[in-house]
């Protein structure tokens, strides 16, 4: 195995791998989103940004990431704002200048709010309308 500095780091793999019990998988591909985007763990985020701590994620999660929560504990990461904020940062004035850093903090907010519009609108669609004051009406 190389070492730790030699290692080239790649992006995540895009597909499951589901064991069969009986030593052989199955490579099950994960499909993008709608806009052809992905969520990823805060795990392989952390590997795609330079193996950084997955506690920095948690901190980044919302100003300079786009997330969502499928659970109330886990939390996916999108690898398109991932990847923004790992283009962002080659340039090495970034975490010093503050307008670039407001720059990415817009397209995450953008981004974001889409998201939440999205949800919202899939759940308007999910609630059955009820009529108030039915047993009222003659």
């Amino acid at each position: 195995m190389a070492p730790k500095d030699k290692q080239h780091h790649i992006l995540p793999l895009l597909a499951d791998l589901i064991g069969r019990g009986d030593g052989t998988f199955i490579l099950k591909p994960r499909l993008p989103d709608r806009d052809l985007d992905t969520w990823i763990s805060v795990g392989e985020a952390a590997k795609v940004l330079g193996d950084i701590d997955r506690r920095t994620i948690h901190h980044w999660l919302g100003e300079y990431l786009v997330y969502c929560r499928p659970m109330p504990r886990k939390s996916k990461v999108s690898l398109k704002s991932v990847l923004a904020l790992k283009k962002a940062t080659l340039d090495a004035d970034f975490w010093d200048n503050r307008e670039l850093q407001i720059r990415v903090k817009e397209r995450v907010n953008l981004a974001m709010k889409k998201l939440m519009e999205s949800a919202m609108a899939a759940d308007d669609d999910r609630v059955e309308h009820s009529h108030p004051n039915k047993l009222t009406q003659p």
